[in-house]
């Protein structure tokens, strides 16, 4: 039976002793499939960079796990009647893991360089930033070029945490933030650790230590929460979840996700070039294998590019599985015979859904070659810019961290942001689906918002850039000791007051 545990259930269950006193002390080991693939702010575009970063490096928000924004390094703000001028008041008392002190000159130095040099800068509308004023110590008024709708869910973004202007200038090659906890040491492949912030300005933290371990194979990472090596395990095998709950000393959290997976296909080569081919390949993949097979049946077919749940979701529905169907559009597209290409994708579930994908297509006539790459290769491969990609096609997860369409949409399919400047992988582009995101984006109605980006969706479903797979639930693994960790929908896991009960 498919069980789904809301995150107000999920919280309940690591929260049940509500009650008791939290204990400082001991370590928190958390496995993940992969490592970050870098730790720079600019560079990140991962979720494992962002369950690292976010205990490192504070943003002026944070969203909660129902979607209220939370205040953290701001206390307050105001806004124009014409949304173009915002003033934030800024929390006093704040400092670095350096001893420098955070104000507002530091929050506008970080913004401005975020908007000038990060990857994610655009997809967070920061080159909306015309300028920043400093008016005293913890007040800044930031002044946009023009209205920007999701600005506060754009700022409440773990990757534009602040860190120390005084570490940066230095050379200093890790993250030096304001978090709860602060950066030890980092050996790629094998552990990455944080130790507490003894001067951290808010509640807690308790753990003494935060390590997380790349595990990739997911046997493994459940092995080692049922032999306590590990407290907390991501992607909990469906095979493996009544395991987990069978052990009195675990448990398994299951909750709805914000996160698609998809296969991106590259709009500018071969075959792929042609967006009668990539329905094709929509019509012969059965999504619903990959759910039941692969998943478990702890996953939703995708009837969109992104989740419900989401602002400014639009289904068209889903692709209904159809070799027939499929054949014809090859036919149509100049290819009877089918094609040859290649399927890159990290080890992991992906390995198992790649072999899925390749036996399907090879019945329509798609002769494919599956390429298994390591997690950092494997981003900066995909990020080649247009001119050097040996991209076909690749499978790879999106999280709709701010809740808006606008950090999807944008993101991956507007024609501005194609790689290596911007997440757009599959180099699509369609001028009018531009001119609807842009539109959405600088719209305050969200009434008219929604309307743009249903006529933007059904114009990106219909040329298909994507093989939409699915919408996964989350599986957590956890030691039942653990309390008040918090599973996010956005895929990360936050132990800013967790505690360990023993």
């Amino acid at each position: 039976m498919r069980k789904i545990v809301g995150l107000c259930m999920a919280l309940l269950t690591l929260g049940a002793l509500a009650g008791a006193t939290p204990r400082y002390g001991g370590t928190l080991t958390i496995a993940m499939e992969y490592d970050p693939a870098t730790l720079d702010p600019l560079a990140m575009t991962d979720t494992p960079a962002s369950n690292v970063f976010m205990h490192v490096a504070e943003a002026l928000f944070r969203l909660g796990p129902g979607g209220e924004l939370e205040y953290i390094l701001a206390k307050s703000f105001e806004s124009s009647d014409d949304g173009l001028v915002w003033t934030f008041y800024l929390r006093e008392g704040v400092k670095f893991h350096d001893g420098t002190p955070f104000n507002a000159e530091a929050a506008k130095w970080n913004l401005l360089r975020f908007r000038d040099k990060a990857i994610f800068g655009p997809t967070l509308g920061m080159n909306y930033i015309a300028d920043i004023e400093v008016i005293d110590d913890h007040t800044m008024r930031m002044h946009l070029s023009a209205p920007f709708a999701p600005l506060l869910v754009g700022l409440a973004h773990s990757f534009t945490g602040v860190v120390s202007p005084a570490a940066v200038a230095a050379g200093v090659d890790h993250p030096v933030g304001t978090g709860p906890f602060m950066f030890v040491r980092w050996i790629p492949g094998t552990e990455l650790v944080l130790a507490r912030n003894p001067n951290y300005w808010g509640e807690g933290p308790y753990l003494d230590r935060l390590v997380f371990l790349p595990i990739p194979e997911g046997g493994t990472r459940v092995m080692k929460l049922l032999t306590g090596e590990v407290d907390v395990t991501t992607v909990v095998p469906p095979d493996d979840v009544p395991i987990v709950n069978a052990d009195p000393k675990t448990e398994v959290v299951i909750i709805p996700s914000l996160t698609i997976q998809y296969v991106g296909m590259n709009c500018q080569r071969g075959p792929l070039a042609n967006p009668l081919v990539r329905q094709a390949l929509n019509y012969a993949v059965d999504k619903q294998e990959i759910v039941d097979f692969v998943f478990g049946g702890f996953a939703s077919v995708a009837a969109a590019p992104f989740s419900p749940g989401v602002f400014g979701y639009h289904a068209p529905g889903p692709y209904v599985y159809d070799v027939e169907k499929a054949k014809d559009l090859l036919a149509k597209a100049g290819y009877p015979n089918g094609f040859k290409t290649t399927l890159r994708y990290n080890p992991g579930w992906r390995t198992l859904g790649a072999e899925v994908i390749q036996a399907q297509l090879k019945v329509v006539g798609i002769d494919v070659e599956l390429i298994s790459m390591e997690w950092g290769s494997y981003l900066d491969f995909t990020l080649r810019p247009v001119d050097r990609s040996e991209t076909d096609l690749y499978m790879l997860g999106w999280s709709t961290v701010t809740g808006d369409a606008d950090y999807t949409l944008y993101s991956l399919f507007h024609g501005t942001q194609w790689a290596p400047a911007g997440s757009n992988r599959s180099f699509y582009k369609n001028e009018t689906v531009d001119d609807l995101l842009t539109a959405a984006r600088t719209t305050p109605v969200p009434e008219l918002r929604e309307q743009y980006y249903a006529q933007a969706i059904e114009l990106i479903w219909n040329e298909a850039p994507w093989l939409f797979l699915l919408n996964p639930d989350h599986r957590y693994g956890v030691r039942t000791n653990v309390r008040g960790l918090v599973f996010h929908p956005n895929f990360t896991v936050q132990a800013h007051r967790a505690w360990l009960d023993n």
